[in-house]
């Protein structure tokens, strides 16, 4: 699986593993767990709006909207009801 640039994989360490049936699969060595980023800006939903539109919105990436489900311990983050408030990553 290729890794984008921006990705939380990105830069990471990997290996090369040979399965028994001599396929070979790419493994991370480690995994970085990031810390909480710290917010400044708060934002208030509106109907409709996703976090792929918030992550281009204040990102400038749709496909940074893990960030903002992180920073906001969203288990489920499609059903989120409008004028829920938001920490924007920082």
């Amino acid at each position: 699986m290729p890794i984008f640039a921006g990705s939380r994989y990105e830069g990471l360490q990997f290996t090369s593993l040979a399965m028994p049936d001599g396929v070979k699969s790419r493994r991370i060595l480690y995994l970085r767990i990031p810390g909480k980023e710290p917010s400044v800006t708060r934002h208030e939903l509106l109907p409709k709006q996703e976090l792929d539109f918030l992550s281009f919105h204040y990102l400038g990436q749709s496909r940074q909207w893990w960030r903002f489900a992180e920073v906001n311990d969203l288990f489920w983050p499609l059903d989120l009801p409008s004028g829920a408030k938001l920490d924007v990553p920082g």
